[in-house]
């Protein structure tokens, strides 16, 4: 009787350079048909998540002189490279020490008023709008005289 053997042809397993070019073509368009729309949705969360922090920093700022925090008024400063939440009647004026500083996304350009005071107890202020904008996007963030916030 005869052992089968395998003949040293059948022991090589695995794929062809022709296979893996044609695998890795596929990838190839996959990822050039996925990045612009996986692009876009990250340059459109960066644009909201400066929309909700400005927004979200703004609340803050009301209730802090709503609520009489350390009996001040408090107010946001728009600066290039940060937002700043202030004690005080200006950002000029302001107790330094208090200071709570956010960074910026530097590529949503902000517009409008450079600083808003709300004032201690009632919240009111100037009645303001800041518009930011994008490549893609825009979008105005109004204060009314009474400090109310829409977006």
């Amino acid at each position: 009787m005869r052992s089968a053997k395998a003949s040293p042809a059948s022991l090589v397993s695995g794929f062809t350079l022709f296979e893996l070019l044609i695998v890795m073509g596929i990838f190839a368009i996959m990822f050039v048909i996925a990045a612009p729309t996986g692009l876009g949705f990250y340059l459109s969360y960066q644009f909201d998540s400066e929309s909700d922090l400005l927004t979200a920093l703004l609340h803050l700022s009301r209730n802090l002189s709503m609520v009489n925090y350390n009996e001040a008024n408090h107010g946001v400063s728009v600066l290039s490279d940060q937002f700043v939440v202030f004690e005080g009647d200006s950002y000029a004026a302001r107790v330094q020490a208090n200071d709570r500083k956010y960074p910026r996304n530097t590529d949503v350009a902000v517009s409008g008023a450079a600083e808003i005071v709300f004032t201690a107890l009632s919240g009111a202020t100037a009645s303001t709008t800041f518009s930011l904008n994008d490549t893609r996007k825009s979008r105005d963030i109004f204060v009314n005289p009474e400090g109310l916030i829409y977006e």
